[in-house]
């Protein structure tokens, strides 16, 4: 509180200790006709003045106000003020001074606001509004902590161009018959699926799976454009994890590109299975953007390098050039360039 709010109080407080001076009344006329019998000693028989005690009326309101005042001010609070009439500098000391909002540490307590409220207003807060009054009210909030995620829950992998690859560290029993691990002793589980089949899903499988002999793989691959669907099976999931990535890396290497070209000098099962040809016999594959479109690619480059002694057949997507290992050795270049230029 300022300085000037302080000495207005000062004086307010000062005029209410200095008792206010009695209204004399008007003095009665003695209607004693001799000196002698008149009991209040007057000068004159029929001129009396009766001597008249101040009246004083105690203004409770008003002293009330001046204690309130008083430990605003952060003065003594006043004793009882002889009755009297209140100057009009209380209400100009409320006009004068704006009203402040008040702070964290000049909230009162509960026993300071005791004085002022009424019993009745009291019992109608709750405990809840008692408390916040304090200056610490609003530190003893509760607070959420966030629940702890299962390390051995299943997790979604990030992954791009229609793949979508699942991580489950840790197979219960009722997933193992979903999972078609039945009959199968491993402790942790990947797959990777996919709307439509790719060559390029077979070829990532085969490159990156055979010399893996603690992981076991089951795919569901269709060359009729039906749905791609690999599973892995291990007991270590970090592995797992590991080879679910480079398996999906593999796979969208080159997604956007219009004309993709395979090419594998020793197929093995997987390829072969699915591609044909014989247990010497290298494959490619070229698949563009529809059957004609790798059709019409795979045979410009033929006509190109009739000697190669390659030959084309094709599929439902795709067209498959087949020949002797050493042949497709030598034509692997030209088939790597053919795919860069029709980008």
């Amino acid at each position: 509180m300022s300085s000037f709010m302080k000495d207005v109080v000062s004086e307010v407080l000062q005029r209410n200790r200095t008792a206010a001076p009695g209204i004399a009344a008007p003095a009665p006329s003695c209607t004693v006709s001799s000196r002698e019998n008149c009991p209040h000693t007057c000068a004159q028989p029929g001129h009396c003045s009766k001597p008249e005690l101040p009246l004083q009326r105690t203004n409770y309101q008003k002293e009330q106000t001046a204690r309130r005042l008083a430990v605003l001010a952060g003065l003594p609070s006043p004793a009882q003020a002889p009755a009297g009439r209140q100057p009009d500098s209380l209400a100009a000391a409320r006009v004068m001074q704006p009203a402040k909002q008040p702070t964290a540490d000049a909230v009162p307590g509960r026993d300071m606001a005791g004085q002022y409220l009424s019993p009745l207003l009291l019992r109608t807060l709750s405990p809840l509004e008692q408390k916040d009054n304090s200056p610490l009210g609003n530190s003893t909030q509760p607070r959420i902590t966030p629940e702890p995620q299962d390390i051995l829950a299943p997790v979604r992998l990030p992954a791009a161009g229609g793949l979508e690859v699942w991580l489950f560290p840790r197979i219960r029993d009722d997933l193992r018959p979903l999972l078609g691990s039945s009959s199968r002793n491993y402790s942790s589980a990947g797959v990777i699926s996919a709307a439509a089949c790719h060559p390029g899903q077979l070829f990532a499988a085969e490159e990156l799976l055979s010399g893996e002999p603690e992981l076991e793989s089951d795919i569901c691959w269709s060359n009729d454009g039906g749905g791609f669907e690999l599973k892995l099976f291990g007991k270590d999931q970090h592995k797992v994890a590991a080879k679910l990535e480079e398996l999906t890396a593999y796979m969208q290497a080159g997604a956007a590109s219009p004309v993709r070209i395979w090419i594998s000098l020793q197929p093995a099962r997987l390829l072969r299975r699915y591609f044909g040809g014989g247990q010497q016999e290298a494959i490619a594959v070229v698949a563009g953007t529809s059957r004609w479109n790798s059709i019409g690619i795979a045979e410009q480059w033929l006509q190109r390098h009739p000697s190669s002694g390659l030959h084309l057949r094709t599929e439902h997507g795709y067209s498959i050039i087949s020949g002797a290992a050493e042949q497709m050795a030598a034509a692997a270049p030209g088939l790597a360039n053919l795919a860069e230029t029709c980008r």
